[in-house]
């Protein structure tokens, strides 16, 4: 787990560092990124500005065209209207829309009647709703080209459509021409916007002064604001929508150009340019949006390769330094476990010395004060085993020292504590034993595998065992009197009767 955590960190720190000079080398690739991106923005901006002109002088002459010609029949394709609709597609429907008092509402229907037919009437927006009564109506009397689709729009209510009340709203306040929010264009439903103005036709006195009576509309696709003739760098984007419109239009489509998807890498070492301004002025509030995110693709082959070459070098170095650091704190825990191993171990055996042996008691009893439970400490000594150093030397009672610890550790169980505390001298530390049967059931099988023979360099060795046991807390509450207890009853067992004559023999 060590050894993860530092190649981890040497790993983030390379990344960091490597990400740190790719800014630092693709800056060289950056420089003239900002005059680029300053100059798309003066050409889009000139492109936009002469459509919204063009759109606007599109709408006057209609306008002009519609005072002229307002009793004209309607479901004829006027030359003129034809003319414009070839020349700039980008106008899906030219429209005349008069102001009808609530007084007038049943004579104006009949006069769309006599105009178009009997199937006509003031009609809300939408047929499937019911015309609401209000002060005055603004229905299309005219809908060009004079199509099937159009025609089914002659009568309608545009008051009841929210895109286009808010911008006739707006034109009967200021005057000036207005372009509503995106919408679904008649007939086809397509994304657009609504571009109104009032038409000057005055021609009663009488009127002047008052809410203007017709009004003159002309439907624009909204993909045709965007120019297609133009060529965006990589991570380029431009966003155009009308000023109260969100940045995804609920009733329409987003206007975008470009490809920009930049990966969070991307994000996170390339600059980001953006800007954001107002076209059109007050009469065609639209904004646009340019955003360049700077990316792979500005940087060239020999920053490629430098950065490449330095990444290299970098994880290399960080790569031998973390195995270096890795290296030497395993081998400084290495040499702290030997040594922790070696001062709380017995070198022969393995089993815990008194050290440890203490330390584990000592916490044994502390654990049992809060539990009430009990525990068993045995304290063994062999019989008959200074003759097998006399007798087969030194090596000989070493390694039947290291068999018998053998023997101990598979009698009792995995959590219990065996200790080699003296020559020839071993104690076990039982904790949570439920009563002294269990105990002596362990010292029965303990001194049946210990006094089993012993086959050593050819020689058969044979050793006994005495075993005393002390119980806590009824011996002793101390560790000291634990084991002047277990002491004493061990010297009584190798003292008794059966035991000397087994001795004897």
């Amino acid at each position: 787990m060590h050894a993860r955590l530092v190649y981890a960190g040497c790993l983030v720190l390379w990344l960091i560092l490597s990400a740190l000079a790719a800014l630092s080398i693709a800056s060289r690739s950056l420089l003239g990124a900002e005059q680029q991106f300053n100059s798309q923005l003066q050409q889009l901006t000139e492109q936009l500005k002469q459509r919204l002109l063009t759109n606007e002088t599109i709408l006057d002459s209609y306008a002009t065209f519609s005072s002229v010609d307002h009793r004209g029949d309607g479901r004829q394709n006027h030359p003129f209207v034809s003319q414009l609709l070839r020349r700039y597609p980008q106008i899906t429907s030219l429209a005349r829309v008069e102001r009808v008092p609530a007084g007038q509402a049943a004579t104006y229907s009949h006069a769309l009647q006599l105009d178009y037919g009997l199937a006509y009437r003031l009609r809300g927006f939408d047929e499937k709703r019911p015309l609401p009564k209000q002060e005055a109506y603004f229905p299309l009397t005219r809908a060009e080209p004079p199509s099937q689709a159009n025609l089914r729009l002659v009568g309608r209510d545009i008051w009841q459509q929210p895109q286009l009340r808010e911008a006739l709203q707006e034109n009967i306040n200021s005057g000036r021409t207005a372009l509503s929010r995106q919408l679904r264009l008649p007939p086809q439903g397509d994304p657009g916007y609504a571009l109104l103005r009032s038409v000057d036709d005055h021609q009663n006195d009488q009127l002047i002064g008052l809410l203007p009576q017709h009004f003159a509309m002309l439907f624009i696709r909204a993909d045709s604001l965007l120019p297609t003739d133009i060529a965006l760098p990589p991570g380029m984007e431009i966003n155009l929508r009308h000023r109260d419109d969100p940045l995804q239009p609920q009733s329409g489509i987003s206007l975008r150009l470009g490809d920009a998807h930049p990966g969070a890498l991307e994000k996170l070492l390339f600059p980001r340019l953006e800007t954001s301004q107002l076209l059109g002025g007050t009469s065609q509030p639209l904004r646009l949006t340019l955003s360049w995110q700077q990316g792979w693709a500005q940087i060239g082959w020999f920053e490629w390769a430098v950065w490449l070459s330095l990444s290299l070098l970098l994880g290399l170095g960080l790569g031998l330094a973390g195995f270096s650091f890795v290296r030497s704190s395993d081998n400084r825990r290495q040499r702290e476990q030997q040594l922790f191993h070696l001062a709380n171990h017995d070198r022969l055996t393995g089993l815990a010395n008194r050290n440890l042996f203490y330390d584990r008691l000592q916490h044994a009893i502390t654990r049992l004060d809060r539990s009430g439970k009990r525990l068993g400490l045995l304290f063994l000594d062999l019989d008959r085993f200074k003759p097998v150093n006399d007798t087969y030397g030194h090596v000989v009672g070493d390694r039947v020292l290291q068999l018998i610890a053998a023997r101990i550790r598979d009698v009792v169980r995995n959590e219990d504590t065996v200790a080699r505390i003296g020559g020839d001298e071993f104690v076990i530390l039982m904790e949570d034993i439920e009563s002294n049967r269990e105990a002596d059931k362990v010292a029965a099988r303990l001194k049946q595998a210990i006094q089993m023979p012993y086959q050593v360099d050819h020689h058969r060795v044979l050793v006994g065992v005495s075993i005393g046991i002390a119980y806590y807390p009824e011996d002793g509450l101390l560790i000291d009197e634990l084991l002047a207890v277990a002491d004493r009853k061990m010297y009584g067992n190798k003292q008794s009767p059966s035991r000397q004559s087994e001795n004897v023999g």
